[in-house]
């Protein structure tokens, strides 16, 4: 197997664990089921490589959020860079997360 794609996997797989929720087959290639992950709130996005920097775009972000939006689930998008997640999520999500801590 190509270690790009077992390398993304992987991530999918630890991921899913973490979050309690479950990986969406075919990376989330279907026609129903979008984005890579989720569980009963998130929507999750995933992307890795091993390299120092990752391009983001404008596209990707919105298109993984209005996949998240269409399942009724909050939008996240994973990025594993050199072995560590880091997450991007929306400032009205950060606010909702905010808010709930402060309860």
């Amino acid at each position: 197997m190509d270690p790009r794609i077992k390398a993304s996997r992987d991530q999918e797989k630890r991921l899913a664990e973490k979050l309690g929720g479950t990986t969406v087959a075919g990376s989330g290639s279907g026609w129903a089921v979008k984005n890579d992950v989720r569980n009963d709130v998130w929507s999750v996005e995933c992307k890795t490589t091993t390299k120092a920097s990752f391009t983001l775009t404008h596209a990707a972000l919105v298109k993984a959020e209005r996949q998240a939006f269409l399942d009724w689930r909050e939008s996240a998008f994973a990025i594993e860079m050199k072995g560590r997640n880091w997450f991007v999520i929306s400032e009205e999500t950060f606010l909702k997360l905010i808010a709930a801590a402060e309860e």
